[in-house]
Formats: C-alpha cells, sequence, structure tokens
C-alpha cells in the first residue's frame, strides 16, 4: 500500500512539473500580453524564479517579459512611496 501511495504521489509531482515547465507554461499564454498578464499575478521573487527556469528552456524573449513586469512592479512600488 505504501509503495502504491509513493508511486501514486511521484506520478503527481511529475504531471505537476510538466504542467509548470516553461516551455509548457508558453504553449497556453499566447500572446505577450496574456503571458505578461499570468506573470503580473506572481511577485517579485517569484518573477526572478521564473526567469532562471526560462533561462535554462532559453526562452530570452519571454525572460526580457518577465524582466519587464518586474520593473513594472518595482515602478508601482516607488510611485506608491512618493505619493505619501
Amino acid at each position: 500500500m505504501a509503495k502504491k501511495k509513493k508511486k501514486d504521489i511521484d506520478s503527481i509531482i511529475d504531471a505537476l512539473e510538466e504542467l509548470i515547465r516553461p516551455s509548457n507554461i508558453i504553449k497556453h499564454l499566447k500572446t505577450d500580453d496574456e503571458f505578461k498578464q499570468w506573470a503580473r499575478e506572481g511577485t517579485i521573487k517569484d518573477l526572478e524564479s521564473a526567469i532562471k527556469l526560462f533561462e535554462e528552456d532559453e526562452l530570452y524573449e519571454h525572460c526580457k517579459l518577465l524582466m519587464d513586469v518586474i520593473q513594472e512592479k518595482r515602478d508601482r512600488k516607488k510611485k506608491k512611496w512618493t505619493l505619501k
């Protein structure tokens, strides 16, 4: 029973890893705007981690889009501080 549970958990983990692989993400987010909208859901730390994964897959155009979203978030944060 324990081996079956371990095998089931391993197969779920494999499926999730496949789902979140950068090359699969961009298959579902067809335009740059869709990709940036998806990226805006993450924190700056999330996006910095994502950049590393996208670099490993040599998806440099998407790395640039992630960097653009990071800059948007930093600018927005800076603007909040200057308005107070």
